[in-house]
């Protein structure tokens, strides 16, 4: 098994198969090795078959080159079926491709399989009930982040290059964080949701994790289009909203340990800073406390289980012992409370959004950490502000990508980069130059 092979980003993997130093088919068959050998213990597939490339079309003058990817199990595939996470949509067979995995097979990729994630995509740390504990690649028995667990423990562990996920509060850019890769929410309407299980309406994005930026920028490339069957859609063609020439002030929230970050990452996050000044960026603090996170924390999941309820609807009322125990609660909660509620909880998204406005008025981006601690293991309690930080983004509707923390710590840290709505080949672009500045590479953990 050719371990430096499976540790190159995408990116270099195209060029490889261009050059015609390997093949499409020896990339995948080397990456399918190693599924079987490390995904018994990582759980990160739930569903995987070696693609048939005889059958497929010359990847010659493709973009991709026929290489091989993975998506979360709410996202539908053809030949899968599309759980979502939940035992009540086992065999569901998908009758045809989402609207991104069709646009991103357009271009020569080809689907390994499905990945892993929190059931009904409604929680951060990846345990779930019905098809096992997905494990960070990192540290066995640790969350790889949820609820696009599978989608980052893939990518981390090399089973694949790249992957979709989904971002309702942060549900790509924590597992990004906790598995030491990147990961990125797009702008909302940016990239079509259209064939997916909805979690939240207003604030799910597909969205793609990768082991380099550059590997972000073309798989948004592809991703990135307006589709009229999609209600959310926008044609983004026009934004360019984000200037390094003309701003290069970048917002960083003061008082870290206030807001709660754990002081291990308050001290990686200092140290990172450097790299961005180095880039010719100067920081400007500013108070983040102002925003209520905790009204913010509850509005996003009273919006997320009122939406679930809806789009369950049929298995709620037959099936509703296939739940699990902490879905049904979550989903049992919504019956107390009233329309004034709901309507209340949306404006709490209004006010993130005027928020946002207000801060990049000051500033061209905003730089804070992913999640407010590292990994944690499945035996401890999960923290009620997991995902305070990414979740800002979600009820702005803004652009994030999520970035590795420069860090001698064992077990790996994100830092998000936040922009303007529209913002999004910017912010990936800032991201890879980033990465060629500090020279970051992933390594992958030993498979072992």
């Amino acid at each position: 098994m050719d371990i430096a092979l499976l540790s190159q980003d995408v990116s270099t993997h195209i060029a490889l198969i261009k050059d015609k130093q390997i093949s499409a088919q020896e990339l995948a068959t080397e990456q399918y090795r190693l599924i079987e050998r490390v995904n018994p213990s990582i759980n990160a597939f739930i569903s995987y078959a070696m693609p048939n490339f005889e059958q497929s079309t010359s990847f010659d003058k493709s973009l991709f080159q026929g290489i091989c990817i993975g998506v979360k199990d709410n996202i539908d595939v053809q030949g899968f079926a599309t759980t979502a996470g939940m035992a009540t949509r086992v065999g569901r067979q998908a009758k045809q491709d989402a609207f991104v995995v069709s646009r991103l097979k357009q271009t020569g990729v080809q689907v390994t399989g499905k990945l892993n994630m929190h059931e009904g995509a409604l929680g951060a740390t990846n345990q779930n009930a019905h098809f096992g504990d997905c494990h960070n690649p990192h540290k066995h028995g640790y969350t790889p982040g949820g609820s696009s667990g599978g989608s980052a423990a893939a990518v981390a562990s090399g089973m694949v290059g790249l992957s979709l996920g989904t971002d309702t509060m942060g549900s790509v850019r924590i597992p990004a964080a906790y598995c030491g890769i990147f990961g990125f929410k797009p702008s909302r309407g940016a990239v079509s949701n259209h064939g997916t299980v909805v979690c939240s309406r207003v604030m799910d994005n597909i969205g793609p994790l990768a082991r380099s930026a550059k590997d972000l920028i073309l798989a948004l490339s592809v991703m990135k289009a307006f589709d009229d069957g999609c209600a959310a859609s926008l044609d983004f063609t026009a934004f360019n909203r984000l200037s390094y020439t003309d701003n290069k002030v970048l917002l960083v929230p003061e008082n870290l340990e206030k807001l709660g970050v754990a002081p291990g990452i308050v001290a990686d996050f200092a140290d990172n800073l450097t790299a961005f000044t180095d880039l010719g960026f100067s920081i400007q603090y500013f108070d983040f406390s102002q925003y209520d996170f905790g009204a913010a924390r509850r509005a996003g999941l009273l919006l997320c289980e009122a939406d679930m309820r809806i789009e369950h609807q049929d298995d709620w009322a037959n099936n509703q012992h296939k739940f699990s125990e902490y879905m049904r609660g979550m989903l049992t909660y919504i019956e107390g409370k009233s329309p004034m509620d709901m309507m209340q909880s949306e404006r709490v998204l209004d006010n993130a959004k005027v928020f946002a406005r207000q801060l990049f008025k000051q500033g061209c981006a905003i730089l804070m950490p992913t999640v407010l601690q590292r990994a944690f293991s499945f035996e401890e309690s999960v923290p009620a502000n997991q995902a305070d930080l990414t979740s800002f983004a979600n009820q702005a509707g803004l652009p994030a990508v999520s970035l590795p923390m420069l860090s001698d710590k064992a077990l790996p840290a994100g830092m998000q980069i936040v922009g303007p709505l529209g913002s999004d080949n910017q912010l990936l672009q800032l991201a890879e130059r980033w990465q060629e500045h500090t020279q970051f590479r992933y390594t992958l953990p030993s498979a072992d």
